[in-house]
C-alpha cells in the first residue's frame, strides 16, 4: 500500500466547488498502486485556492514524498522558459520576430536562408524547421555548446505555421535570452519567474544535485542516479516540487499578477495560452498546447525524461488546473498513456464535470504484456539457434536464410532505435532493459547467421 501524506493544512474550499476530494484521492491511490508507481504528487488549484495538494509513496531515496520533494519536470520546463521570454518581450529587450542568427554567435556560419529567417517566435511555437533528432550530447554540455552542435543540423525546410515539436527549439531560445539579457539562463529564469513566484531561494538553486527517480527495469521500477543537465534546463531538466507547480498554475489562471506584483500583462498571458501553430489534433502556443476534448478546452503540457514523468493541465473556462508528477518512467511505447498523463487527464475531466474512470488495463499490465511478447521472441530465437546448431533445422537455401538472418540483425540494431526516435547510445542510457533485449536478440541472430553461412559454404563445397 502506498503511503499517503497530507501536505496542505489549509482548509480546502472543495466543498464550495462540489468536488469529492475523497473520490479523487481514492482514484489516485488505486491508479498508483495498480501501476506500481513508487512516488507521486498531485495538486489541484483554482486561481485563489489550493483545493488538493498531496504526496504519495516515496522518492528515489526511499523517503516519503513531501510538498517540497523535487521532481524533474521534463518538457513542462518549456512553459517556464516561454514565460521568461514573454517577460523580456514586454520589457522591450527582445521581440517574437527577432531573428536568432544575428543574436547567437554560435550560428555565425549558419548561412542558409532557412536559418536566417528563424525568429524567437518560431522557436517558441516549434515552427522553425529544426528537426526532432539532434546530436546526442553529454550531460555536462553547456547551453552554448548545445547551440554550437545545432549549427551543423540540416533544417526540415523553411519555417511555417505547421508545428513540428523539437526540444532543440527551446535550447536555441534560452541561449538567445541569455545573449539579449547578458545573464546566464539559470539565473535569468530564477530572477524573472521563479523568485517572483516564491519558487526558489539562494544564488544558483537550479544547479543543485538532481533528485533520484526510477526507470522501469522490465516491469519493476529501479532507483536511478542520473547527472544534472544544466544545458537542457530550458527544455527538459528543471526540477520543481508539487508546491512549486501549484503556484505556477495559479499564476497561469490569473491576470499576470502575483502577490500584488505585475509580472506579465493579461494580454501577454493570454497570448502564451493561445494556440497559433497547428499540430495533429492540437494547436501550440508559447510553451503550451491547446486541446479540445468533449467540448472542454485544455491548455496543457507534459514532461518525460528517463526517470520522471508529469503533466499539467489548465482549464481556463472552469478556473481550475491540475498537475501530476511521478518519479518513474519508461520510453517503451505502449498503447496506453503513462500514469501521470492519464491521471491528469482523468482529473481534468472530473473538474469539468465528468466521471472518474479507471481503464480496463493499467500501465503495468501493458508492460507485462509487452515484455511477455518480447520474452517469447527471445525464447523462439534460442530454439531456432539450438535447432540450427544441432542440424535439426536444415535450410533448403542456407545462403538465403543467412541473408535473412543478417537483415533481421540490422533491423533490430537500427530500425527499432530509429522507430523510438533514439540513437543506440540513448537507447542504452534511457531503456537499459530494452537495450539488453536488443543485444540478446542480435547476438542470437548473429550466431544463427554464422552457422547458416557455414552450412551454405559446406553445401556449396559438396555440390562442387
Amino acid at each position: 500500500m502506498l503511503s499517503l501524506l497530507a501536505l496542505s493544512s489549509a482548509a480546502m474550499s472543495a466543498q464550495a466547488d462540489n468536488l469529492d476530494l475523497g473520490a479523487i484521492e481514492d482514484h489516485i491511490t488505486r491508479t498508483l498502486e495498480r501501476d506500481r508507481v513508487p512516488g507521486a504528487a498531485v495538486a489541484i488549484v483554482r486561481r485563489t485556492d489550493v483545493l488538493f495538494l498531496r504526496g504519495f509513496g516515496n522518492d528515489g531515496q526511499g523517503r516519503p514524498v513531501q510538498k517540497d520533494t523535487g521532481f524533474v519536470i521534463g518538457s513542462m520546463s518549456k512553459a517556464f522558459t516561454a514565460l521568461t521570454a514573454m517577460r523580456l518581450i514586454e520589457a522591450g529587450r527582445v521581440a517574437l520576430d527577432t531573428p536568432i542568427v544575428p543574436t547567437l554567435p554560435e550560428l555565425e556560419n549558419a548561412d542558409s536562408v532557412a536559418w536566417q529567417n528563424i525568429t524567437l517566435g518560431h522557436l517558441l511555437t516549434h515552427t522553425s524547421g529544426v528537426p526532432t533528432r539532434t546530436p546526442d550530447m553529454p550531460p555536462d554540455t553547456s547551453l552554448a555548446q548545445h547551440v554550437e552542435a545545432l549549427s551543423d543540423v540540416e533544417l526540415n525546410g523553411t519555417h511555417a505555421a505547421r508545428h513540428a515539436y523539437s526540444s532543440a527549439n527551446y535550447i536555441l531560445a534560452a541561449r538567445m535570452l541569455e545573449m539579449v539579457s547578458g545573464t546566464p539562463f539559470d539565473l535569468l529564469l530564477a530572477d524573472q519567474v521563479l523568485a517572483p513566484l516564491g519558487i526558489v531561494r539562494g544564488d544558483r538553486p537550479l544547479t543543485e544535485r538532481r533528485p533520484r527517480g526510477h526507470q522501469y527495469w522490465f516491469v519493476w521500477p529501479r532507483s536511478t542516479d542520473r547527472p544534472a543537465e544544466i544545458g537542457r534546463l530550458a527544455t527538459s531538466a528543471m526540477t520543481a516540487s508539487v508546491a512549486d507547480m501549484a503556484r505556477f498554475l495559479q499564476f497561469q489562471l490569473g491576470d499576470g499578477t502575483w502577490n500584488g506584483q505585475s509580472l506579465l500583462s493579461a494580454a501577454g498571458l493570454a497570448e502564451m495560452h493561445k494556440g497559433t501553430a497547428q499540430g495533429d489534433g492540437f494547436s501550440y502556443g508559447l510553451g503550451w498546447r491547446n486541446v479540445d476534448i468533449v467540448g472542454v478546452r485544455k491548455v496543457q503540457h507534459g514532461g518525460v525524461v528517463p526517470d520522471f514523468r508529469g503533466k499539467m493541465i489548465l482549464l481556463p473556462d472552469h478556473d481550475a488546473a491540475v498537475v501530476v508528477l511521478t518519479n518513474a518512467s519508461s520510453v517503451l511505447p505502449l498503447p496506453i498513456r503513462p500514469t501521470s498523463h492519464r491521471l491528469a487527464n482523468e482529473i481534468a475531466i472530473h473538474l469539468a464535470g465528468g466521471p472518474l474512470r479507471l481503464p480496463n488495463l493499467g500501465y503495468r499490465t501493458w508492460l507485462i504484456l509487452i515484455w511477455s511478447a518480447l520474452g517469447i521472441m527471445v525464447m523462439h530465437q534460442f530454439v531456432t539457434l539450438a535447432r540450427v546448431a544441432l542440424g535439426r533445422d536444415p535450410a533448403r537455401h542456407p545462403l538465403r536464410s543467412a541473408a535473412i538472418d543478417t537483415a533481421m540483425v540490422l533491423g533490430i540494431l537500427f530500425v527499432l532505435p530509429w522507430g523510438l526516435g533514439l540513437s543506440l547510445r540513448a537507447l542504452v542510457d534511457q531503456t537499459p532493459d530494452l537495450a539488453l533485449w536488443l543485444a540478446t536478440m542480435s547476438l542470437l541472430a548473429i550466431c544463427v547467421t554464422a552457422i547458416r553461412a557455414v552450412q551454405a559454404r559446406s553445401t556449396g563445397s559438396r555440390q562442387a
